[in-house]
Order: structure tokens, then C-alpha cells, then sequence
């Protein structure tokens, strides 16, 4: 299904294992392939794509300063700097392991390498942010239930780059993982930056 090139040793017992977790759940997956479920997968990319997150990191504190929330100043400054040095973090990534995209049914364009994937690290660090500003500092009642909505929006996210063929299962299931580490640390600075 997928052609690897420039990864591990050949041989190796753990490009075995990514190839075949890699192979599993693209296969489950292409197997919802159809027209409608390509809309929608596109639709849902596009909420975790840089130009959608970066517009949002920008309107939310510009929104802030413009209705005077001075409460939530420092909320407005660090949603913007959490992103913008996530997504630094994850470029660099890209470029110290050099992953090529899948060969396989692209359904969309995009260039770049495949590891981790961008969207997958950067919807975890900036909505997982907001969802944890939300639990933390709100009042309402359905801040929980906001909060799961944006947990199952990241979840779609990461599956949409695997269904469109942009991204491996491992290049999505790492930038959770790294963007998950990221927005722990995020959490305490903003713990210590919002006393």
C-alpha cells in the first residue's frame, strides 16, 4: 500500500511494525472512501489546516483587546505564541526526519514532508489549549461538553489526513503525541502566567 523511502535499516523490526499498523489503518479506512465522506473529510482538514488555526489565533486575542476583556489579556497573548512556536517546533521536525508522503489515492494536494503530521501537532496544541482555558477558567456548565466536542473535532482531524492520503497512521498517531506533550507544558507555563 505504501512506499517507504530513507527510513529505518531495512529489515528492521520496527519499520515492520510501523509499516504494518501504517498498512491496517489505511486500509480501514480507504474503505469509507466515497464522494460525500470526501467532502466532509475536506471540510474537517481544513479546521486544523495552518491558515485556519493561525486566522483563529489571531481573531480570538484581537477580540479580547477589542471588547476589553482585560481579565483575559494574558489568555489573549498566549493562544497565538503557543501555536506560532508549536507549529516552528513541528517544521523542524519535518526537516530532521525527512518522511516522504504516502504513495497512495491522494484526494488532496500537499507538499512538504509527512513527519509528524502538522495538522494532528498543531490542532492538539492550539485547540487542546483553548479546551483547557475552557475547563480551567470557565463557568458555564458546558464547558465539558465544549470540550469534548473539540477532543472529537482533533480526532477527525488526524483521521481526515490519513483518509485523504496526506499523512502515514504513525505521522498523525505521533503528532497527537507530540502535540499532547507540547500542550502539557503549555498548561503549566499558563498556570504560572494566569495566577
Amino acid at each position: 500500500m505504501y512506499v517507504y523511502l530513507a527510513e529505518a535499516a531495512p529489515g528492521s523490526k520496527l519499520r515492520e511494525c510501523i509499516r504494518a499498523f501504517d498498512d491496517v489503518v489505511y486500509g480501514f479506512i480507504s474503505d469509507f472512501i466515497s464522494d460525500g465522506m470526501t467532502s466532509f473529510m475536506k471540510a474537517v482538514t481544513f479546521l486544523g489546516s495552518e491558515w485556519f488555526i493561525t486566522f483563529l489565533a489571531v481573531t480570538i486575542p484581537a477580540l479580547i483587546f477589542i471588547l476589553k476583556k482585560k481579565k483575559y489579556y494574558r489568555h489573549g497573548l498566549l493562544i497565538p505564541a503557543n501555536i506560532a512556536l508549536g507549529a516552528l517546533f513541528n517544521q523542524v521536525l519535518k526537516l530532521v526526519f525527512r518522511r516522504p508522503r504516502p504513495d497512495v489515492l491522494k484526494l488532496v494536494e500537499q507538499s512538504g514532508y509527512s513527519f509528524p503530521s502538522g495538522h494532528a501537532m498543531n490542532s492538539v496544541i492550539f485547540y487542546g489549549l483553548a479546551a483547557y482555558l475552557l475547563v480551567r477558567h470557565g463557568r458555564h456548565p458546558a464547558r465539558y461538553l465544549f470540550a469534548g466536542i473539540i477532543a472529537v473535532m482533533v480526532l477527525l482531524i488526524g483521521l481526515s489526513r490519513i483518509y485523504l492520503g496526506v499523512h502515514y497512521a504513525s505521522d498523525v498517531l505521533a503528532g497527537f503525541i507530540i502535540g499532547a506533550g507540547w500542550l502539557i507544558i503549555a498548561a503549566r507555563i499558563s498556570d504560572r502566567l494566569l495566577e
